[in-house]
């Protein structure tokens, strides 16, 4: 079986969490987070961190004393077997249908601001970052981090300026406390949004081979990344409700666009858009990252053709980039064909993860000895409460998590039965 070159450290680990994290996200989930929660939307924020927190140290405990390609699946095929390890897998890759799409078509509306173009480029703006993001997955994670390791850096200045230029002191009066059980209610309603921003601990996990000391650089990585990750959102959300930089699927897509405009002016806006789209970029690159190496664990699970196993010159699993690209550029082609919104793709996106969340959790129990185990707890009553605010986009999950089980059962079923034969 080849092997990933162990060549991260605790500062590149902390980088490619706060991209992980930031990317895409911090593009839209502020403003979307105010559209629906209004004036309570920093208590969402608030409650979406509190939430996560178990979920993350317990990832990073699994990440420290079980590192490897198969992330939260191979986790979960220690705890339970091999056929469910494959049906997580699988549940992973099903991501691809319905997540991609949202993190491109955001790097898509960033470009069009660059160049000033209308929304009618969207859908081609849109396949040449998944040609971008090819190139840059068939490079390798070393090189990609070098990279993440600037763009985190001017994107941490930029924050700054923002919250100088934009008077952050006077922004803080746009938080309200939520005060009767229907205000916390709108409050907890953009939480399942807010969750999105989230989503790279089980991108992250992928990446525990690839530490050089997984033991003390994983959690270190995790938990450093994610303290600078909130105060970052933070920062944007008061910004945004103070300037009212959002309201509608468009406004909200370009909301650091709309903000820097009013701030600063429009060529300052244009800058901000390129870094924007930098940070985009970065963001889903690593989730392509991430999905090649599950493409690579399945096929050396014998669950994919083998060629999709190899490791190019880079260190990357090349055909398994050029595997998830195809798809995510079906997908998005699938998106414009049928006006699928934003919001609908976030949250099926969301209950997939939350789903592969909720099984490495109940393997952490399994795995995890001790004291530790408390934390398995906290971690399941926080997937519970987040899979009760996405309701019926649980349904995505679900189903394909059947379906993937099921066939691996009829598999190994017909692959035993031809061994005895023979």
């Amino acid at each position: 079986m080849a092997q990933f070159q162990r060549t991260l450290g605790p500062f590149q680990g902390i980088t490619m969490t706060i991209t992980t994290f930031v990317g895409t996200g911090l593009m839209v989930l502020p403003a979307m987070s105010v559209t629906v929660a209004g004036e309570f939307a920093f208590y969402s924020w608030l409650i979406a961190v509190a939430i996560i927190a178990p979920i993350a140290v317990v990832f990073a405990l699994l990440g420290a004393r079980f590192p490897s390609s198969g992330g939260a699946s191979h986790y979960i095929g220690q705890a339970f077997g091999e056929r469910a390890e494959k049906a997580v897998g699988w549940l992973f890759l099903s991501i691809l249908l319905v997540g991609p799409s949202v993190a491109i078509k955001v790097c898509a509306y960033y470009l069009a601001v660059v160049f000033g173009l209308p929304d009618s480029w969207i859908l081609s703006l849109s396949i040449l970052t998944v040609v971008g993001l090819l190139l840059f997955g068939i490079i390798g994670i070393q090189t990609s981090a070098k990279i993440q390791s600037a763009i985190v850096v001017v994107m941490l200045i930029a924050v700054f300026a923002l919250a100088l230029q934009g008077d952050i002191i006077s922004a803080t009066q746009t938080i309200h406390t939520p005060t009767n059980p229907a205000q916390w209610q709108q409050a907890l309603s953009a939480v399942n949004l807010v969750f999105w921003c989230f989503l790279g601990i089980e991108v992250m996990a992928h990446m525990g081979a690839e530490f050089k000391k997984p033991a003390r650089d994983f959690p270190i990585a995790m938990i450093g990344g994610i303290s600078i990750v909130v105060l970052t959102y933070l920062t944007l959300v008061l910004l945004i409700s103070w300037h009212q930089a959002y309201g509608s699927e468009t406004k909200d897509s370009q909301s650091i666009a709309i903000l820097v405009n009013t701030l600063m002016g429009s060529t300052a806006s244009k800058w901000f858009s390129a870094g924007g789209f930098l940070i985009s970029f970065a963001n889903t690159a690593i989730y392509i990252l991430g999905f090649g190496r599950m493409v690579h664990a399945l096929a050396n699970k014998n669950a994919l053709p083998k060629p999709f196993s190899k490791l190019n010159r880079f260190g990357s699993p090349g055909w398994g980039i050029v595997c998830v690209c195809s798809i995510c550029l079906l997908s998005i082609l699938a998106t414009e064909l049928f006006q699928l919104e934003l919001y609908w793709l976030i949250e099926m996106t969301n209950g997939a993860f939350l789903t592969i969340y909720t099984l490495a959790t109940c393997a952490a129990w399994r795995l995890l000895k001790g004291k530790l185990r408390l934390l398995t707890i906290l971690s399941m009553l926080a997937c519970l409460t987040i899979a009760y605010q996405i309701g019926w986009g649980m349904l995505f999950a679900g189903a394909t998590l059947f379906a993937a089980y099921h066939w691996e059962q009829r598999h190994t079923t017909k692959s035993a039965a031809t061994s005895l034969m023979e």
